[in-house]
């Protein structure tokens, strides 16, 4: 379902499902036990059917084994791909299971989320089976030899492919616990946060597979996190809100906004994915893989028909009081087109890509793209994308923007401006020549830690975020030592704890990083500036003195990196980058470049802050009696 959102004036008509207070709002009781099963079963025919049609398509089914080569079995061969489907169904719905519990009544939150729990143990079983089922392949055993095989254990501990479905079943256990844990009873609060660590766990496998020997494999794995994230929030949303809200309309209408998004994440990080695979689209034709490609294009596109039809009628018939019944049935149609889609995806997952021509074959084995050697020219030339950063700063614009249409009044040009300006200086931070050389090169980190971690978020503070609802602080949060703890906290962690190492040699860490300097940053900027009204209230001396909190926080971390330990030692050394600059000269460039820029909009702040100071005062000297 990716229709956009109906408009937030609309109330529901007398007689809708809609979501609590209202006296309609709860939402209907559920369906016959016979009709569940029939959809269950329809899903999991969908799913099955299609996975064993691509699988023989794409030759992923058992064959013969050649005279005198060890081979897997039978059980492995089919049972592999069917634990593959079993383990996303259960991730998505765990995901979406979590979901409903946020998009539901509030009273019902913990309710709701506590039936995730038998989803997210079915995820982690399958995940361990998919451990013993993926060595199994790999050593061309049957299961019982595997498991006798005694390498197991390093396979777990050691090889990429177990490691990641370690993470998985371990998360997944965590949210298991968790809903029946205090994290369930916490309102909201909880499972927002077990919804976020099951987002989470969807993505270990994508750094094992296909994408991570793709030419580009940075890029792919980028992008494939970005397609598993959405799919699983768009398949497992679609079945809470269906199984678990039966359809009331607040539900469906943040549904719709969500499934919006994920529509086109899905679809621009599928097509990023298959251009870096295939390197030409002569290739979707050309090859078994390409035209599997092909049919899920497709299936994107009957999907993206459901989510129309779903805003031409099911939505309005919803809205006007004719009940839930339209919009069930179409969504359970959805969601086995959607089970269909998930089987083609694993059959995919077990065909070989073809061998991708020309394009980015030479990339660094280490920084996984090419690196050509730095000259300044290249810091404002080079582009780094990654899908993940494009669409997450494009869509914050986005939604800034439409947040300021829906004020329906005038909205200060200027922080329109700030806002704008925000996200460009964080898509050159995080795409732009900063953040292709920021892992080979230290100064280059440096400058994008500045950018990302404090000008972009003080351009987008001065946007005024919080009084568009785009962002919320608690009160805690609010109070001027915490606040500038969340701003002074990741860079200790990053320089003193080993952090950095594996930041740059990561992908994931490294994102994971840049995401927690823009997120505090603005946090920190937003209570420190005082555009927005905050829950409690906070006088310019204090203000002052919190940025100049940061500024010494900055000339810390100048110091550190001018004076300490070289950062990232051993990394550095495996690159062995023959343009490399001294690492140690390198280091005191970017000890006075990054804090230095962080330092001066620092000051530009201070100077804007005390001004506004000044011209209060002017104005109340004015007032009569003043």
């Amino acid at each position: 379902m990716t229709s956009p959102p109906a408009r937030p004036e609309e109330p529901p008509a007398q007689g809708s499902h809609a979501v609590h207070p209202a006296p309609g709002d709860a939402p209907p009781a559920s369906a016959p036990a016979a009709s569940i099963t029939a959809v269950a079963a329809l899903v999991g025919v969908a799913a099955f059917a299609v996975l064993g049609l691509a699988l023989w398509f794409g030759g992923g089914t058992p064959r013969p084994p050649i005279e005198g080569l060890p081979a897997p079995d039978v059980v492995t061969m089919i049972g592999l791909p069917a634990v593959r489907v079993l383990h996303d169904a259960c991730a998505a719905a765990t995901v979406g299971t979590l979901l409903a519990s946020l998009m539901g009544p509030a009273e019902s939150a913990g309710r709701i989320a506590r039936s995730a729990g038998p989803w997210a143990l079915g995820w982690a079983v399958s995940a361990m089976l998919t451990e013993v089922l993926t060595l199994s392949d790999f050593l061309a055993l049957s299961v019982p030899e595997t498991l006798s095989s005694g390498v197991l254990p390093t396979f777990v501990l050691d090889i990429p492919q177990g490691q990641a479905f370690l993470v998985v079943g371990v998360l997944a256990l965590l949210v298991a616990v968790g809903v029946r844990g205090p994290l369930g009873a916490l309102g909201r609060t909880g499972p927002a946060v077990l919804t976020g660590l099951a987002v989470v766990a969807v993505l270990p496998p994508a750094y094992v597979g296909h994408s991570a020997s793709a030419a580009d494999h940075n890029l792919a794995v980028s992008s494939l996190m970005l397609h598993i994230a959405a799919v699983t929030l768009w398949v497992g949303g679609l079945y809470g809100v269906v199984a678990l809200l039966r359809g009331p309309v607040l539900a469906v209408r943040r549904f719709s906004a969500l499934a919006l998004w994920c529509f086109a994440a899905a679809g621009f990080s599928g097509l990023v994915n298959a251009w870096i695979r295939l390197g030409d689209p002569v290739r979707l034709l050309d090859s078994r893989y390409g035209l599997l490609l092909l049919a899920k294009i497709a299936a994107l596109a009957a999907l993206g028909w459901f989510g129309w039809r779903h805003r031409r009628s099911t939505i309005a018939a919803l809205e006007s009081g004719r009940g839930s019944r339209p919009f069930l049935r179409l969504a359970a149609a959805e969601i086995a087109v959607m089970a269909a889609t998930l089987g083609l995806a694993v059959a995919l997952s077990r065909t070989a890509p073809p061998q991708a021509e020309g394009g980015l074959a030479h990339q660094h084995e280490l920084l996984g793209y090419v690196v050509a050697p730095l000259v300044p020219g290249r810091l404002l030339t080079v582009v780094r994308p990654d899908p993940i950063v494009l669409f997450a700063v494009a869509g914050a614009l986005a939604a800034y923007l439409v947040a300021v249409r829906r004020t329906g009044g005038p909205w200060p040009v200027r922080r329109i401006a700030a806002w704008s300006a925000g996200a460009l200086v964080l898509l050159y931070a995080l795409v732009g020549g900063v953040a292709a050389y920021g892992p080979a090169v230290f100064s280059a980190h440096a400058a994008q830690l500045a950018l990302a971690g404090t000008a972009g978020p003080a351009l987008l503070a001065l946007g005024a975020p919080l009084s568009l609802r785009l962002a919320a602080v608690s009160r805690p949060l609010s109070h001027p030592l915490a606040a500038l703890a969340c701003y002074a906290v990741p860079y200790p962690l990053l320089y003193l704890t080993g952090l950095f190492d594996l930041a740059q040699s990561s992908l994931a860490v490294r994102l994971a990083t840049q995401a927690v300097v823009v997120v505090t940053g603005t946090l920190f900027f937003a209570v420190a500036l005082g555009v927005d009204p905050l829950p409690r209230a906070i006088g310019v001396p204090v203000r002052v003195r919190m940025l100049l909190g940061a500024a010494v926080v900055q000339v810390w971390v100048g110091l550190l990196l001018f004076t300490g330990p070289p950062q990232g030692h051993d990394w550095y050394a495996a690159l062995t980058l023959p343009w490399a600059p001294e690492r140690a000269g390198d280091q005191r460039l970017g000890a006075l470049l990054g804090p230095g820029i962080s330092l001066v909009v620092i000051a530009v702040l201070l100077a804007l802050l005390l001004g506004r100071g000044r011209a209060a005062r002017r104005r109340l000297a004015v007032r009569p009696g003043g």
